[in-house]
């Protein structure tokens, strides 16, 4: 297939949302329609985000109304500054996660869950506490696990 890497993944979805770096090295932002260009993609950001020349993405993803029927994939790259426009070069593409069955929807969180010990292990993290009631605080009365 012809384009750069990512070319024809990127093709099947109307926008991807770009992230990046800022001058002081903070992640930005910015929903764009990456064009292919001279080896990589031609991105369009808004005036308000900052980006700059650094390690950057594009990721693609749908589901339906019921967040379900899921795919999503990550074209992994260097953005750099090219005739006046910044350019996403890629490097690698994450393969696209969800097959959109029902199947996906429960091996990807099974399998989330049995990777994520290793993860904060290898990190010499320890595994957050979720504040359930601050969630049940914000259901409106009579949703489910609310508590009421």
């Amino acid at each position: 297939m012809g384009g750069p890497l990512g070319a024809g993944l990127l093709a099947r979805y109307p926008t991807a949302v770009l992230a990046a770096r800022d001058a002081t090295g903070a992640s930005v932002l910015a929903r764009t329609r990456p064009v292919p260009a001279d080896g990589g993609f031609a991105v369009d950001v808004p005036a308000d985000c900052a980006a700059i020349p650094s390690p950057a993405s594009l990721l693609v993803h749908r589901h339906d109304e019921r967040l379900d029927n899921m795919h999503n994939a990550l074209v992994r790259g260097e953005l750099r500054a090219a005739d006046g426009r910044l350019l996403l070069v890629p490097a690698g593409v994450v393969e696209p996660m969800g097959s959109g069955r029902t199947s996906g929807a429960v091996s990807v969180p099974r399998t989330t869950r049995r990777a994520t010990p290793r993860y904060l292990h290898h990190r010499g993290l320890e595994r957050p506490q979720v504040r359930r009631q601050d969630f049940r605080a914000l259901a409106p009365p009579g949703t489910p696990g609310d508590g009421g």
